[in-house]
């Protein structure tokens, strides 16, 4: 598997600019704890896999707040949407041509190594793997040949991100496998999910 690539996006951790809609019912400090609880998730979760990873942070900073490791590399998001976004880090990862390219961000806490690899594995026998969110969007797409197709016309953040990105593929002859349903970490009811009713 040495040829795979993971993508991870995510949001430098500083006070007020994480989680926004979670901080309006818990505090900007209590977010910001959470936010750091799911980059050390996504980093323990991501360590041992065995591809090749790609840490792509919204900013870069001189000193960052939170490391991944030396195993990861760094990247910065293109300008634009969050479609725009994947779109140029899928194309700058694919460029090489072989291997399978997943992209997670580090909002779902439930993800764990066996889904990811299982992702990399329905690569062999589909052209897209989703990995679909309760909130009506994916908190993992993968693919084997760079399709910006699928990160076109879509409105992104709302409830029908991921039956128009099926929509999409379909309409374009290509096939995609389904993994199981996780819950992504936007607002409170989210949360209380992960945590319980400490919230």
């Amino acid at each position: 598997m040495g040829s795979n690539k993971l993508i991870i996006f995510a949001k430098q951790p500083e006070l007020g600019k994480v989680k926004t809609r979670l901080s309006v019912s818990i505090g900007e400090e209590n977010t910001l704890k959470i936010y750091f609880e799911l980059l050390m998730i996504t980093k323990a979760v991501t360590s041992s896999l065995d591809v090749e990873k790609i840490v792509y942070w919204d900013r870069l900073t001189e000193v960052s707040k939170f490391e991944f490791g030396s195993e990861f590399k760094r990247q910065v998001q293109a300008v634009g949407d969050l479609g725009k976004k994947m779109e140029v880090a899928f194309h700058n990862e694919l460029q090489e041509g072989t291997g399978k390219v997943l992209i997670i961000g580090t909002d779902c806490p439930f993800v764990t190594k066996e889904i990811l690899l299982d992702a990399y594995q329905r690569l062999d026998n589909s052209d897209f793997v989703i990995g679909p969110a309760k909130d009506g969007g994916y908190y993992l797409l993968g693919m084997k040949k760079f399709s910006p197709f699928v990160f076109q016309s879509i409105p992104w953040s709302t409830s029908e991100v991921l039956s128009l990105t099926m929509t999409s593929i379909e309409k374009n002859n290509q096939t995609f496998s389904l993994l199981a349903e996780l819950c992504d970490i936007d607002d409170l009811d989210d949360l209380k999910v992960w945590k319980g009713s400490d919230y």
